[in-house]
């Protein structure tokens, strides 16, 4: 076989030997700049199918690929890149592109300088506008939040959201502290449901939620939904009353755990089974336990000296976790330092 341009003797490609081929068919015609917008608040770059967080190395290959086709008879083309900052917006990119027909192995060198335009995503312009569709609330049954709970709360919310932002837009417009509580004004109403599930299984509690017409939209009527997570209201390491019992709070998730203090045994609830319970003043502490003449066993408190009755059964003479209330003491299975802030 021999080449009907340049009458070399080899392979052939359409009539004619790989140069006069390469000649005759470029692999890419490669444009003079690469424009791309990247979100000023984000950094989020927008491709084809949207707007995307990734790392500017990430993007330069997506974008060749997105705006640098293959020429016919090619019909794939894979590249590499230097890229070499000229400024914050501007990199002269150097490109090798590669493709393959049939046997045919083609490279082509390109220059093009990529231009990053400043610009602002849709989610960013929408939660600097304070768009929101939901509201989610977290409260505390009968009490504040604590600071620690606060923290913990809006931890695990910007996470997750954070974590949905880049594929479901997921954002919060605003936070409040109202109430002793909490409020995320969200994106969408499903964000909104979505967080207060993974809170209630997280911290314990419950769920409800209650919609308000806002609008219409294209014939359908918008719903606004504020969805409330209300907390138990006691922590870990509370000392509680239930019914006559004096109990301790060993555990919230997945249901409240109580634990009898004078005899030990540990009972599960679900937290709405238990609205309307009241705290104890307690301490805990670590305690010397010793035999009381009277009978039974005493507690001495570490640094008061003062001692109260053991009301726990079945305690022995020694060192023990108490729990300290006002007439008694127990023997706790918890730490001496209580779980809660």
């Amino acid at each position: 076989m021999f080449c009907v341009e340049c009458g070399a003797e080899g392979p052939v490609y359409q009539g004619v030997c790989a140069s006069c081929f390469a000649k005759k068919h470029p692999l890419v015609e490669p444009p003079a700049n690469l424009d791309v917008p990247r979100c000023q608040t984000c950094g989020a770059f927008h491709f084809r199918a949207g707007w995307s967080r990734v790392d500017l190395d990430v993007a330069i290959p997506q974008l060749l690929r997105e705006k640098v086709r293959a020429l016919p008879p090619f019909e794939h083309v894979a590249f590499t890149h230097v890229a070499r900052e000229e400024d914050a917006n501007n990199y002269f990119l150097t490109v090798k592109a590669s493709g393959r027909f049939e046997d045919l192995r083609q490279v082509q060198d390109f220059h093009v300088r990529l231009r990053i335009k400043p610009s602002v995503c849709d989610t960013c312009a929408k939660q600097a506008g304070r768009y929101f569709e939901g509201i989610l609330q977290v409260r505390a049954e009968d009490r504040d939040l604590t600071p620690a709970e606060m923290r913990a709360v809006r931890t695990l919310v910007l996470a997750r959201v954070e974590r949905g932002r880049d594929e479901g837009g997921d954002f919060i417009s605003r936070t409040e502290e109202i109430h002793g509580g909490l409020d995320f004004y969200v994106s969408t109403n499903g964000l909104g449901q979505r967080l207060a599930k993974e809170l209630a299984d997280t911290f314990g509690g419950t769920v409800s939620a209650s919609p308000k017409l806002f609008g219409q939209r294209e014939g359908k009527e918008i719903y606004r939904l504020t969805t409330l997570v209300r907390l138990p209201a006691f922590e870990v390491g509370d000392v509680v009353r239930h019914k006559s019992e004096v109990t301790e709070v060993i555990s919230l998730r997945p249901f409240v755990e109580l634990r009898n203090l004078i005899t030990g045994e540990k009972r599960r609830y679900k937290p709405k089974d238990l609205r309307g319970l009241r705290r104890m003043d307690a301490e805990r502490f670590e305690a010397d336990l010793r035999p009381n003449p009277g009978g039974g066993l005493v507690a001495t408190h570490p640094e008061s000296g003062a001692e109260r009755p053991l009301g726990t059964k079945g305690a022995k003479p020694g060192r023990a976790v108490v729990v300290w209330t006002a007439d008694e003491a127990y023997v706790s299975a918890l730490p001496p330092v209580s779980s809660k802030p």
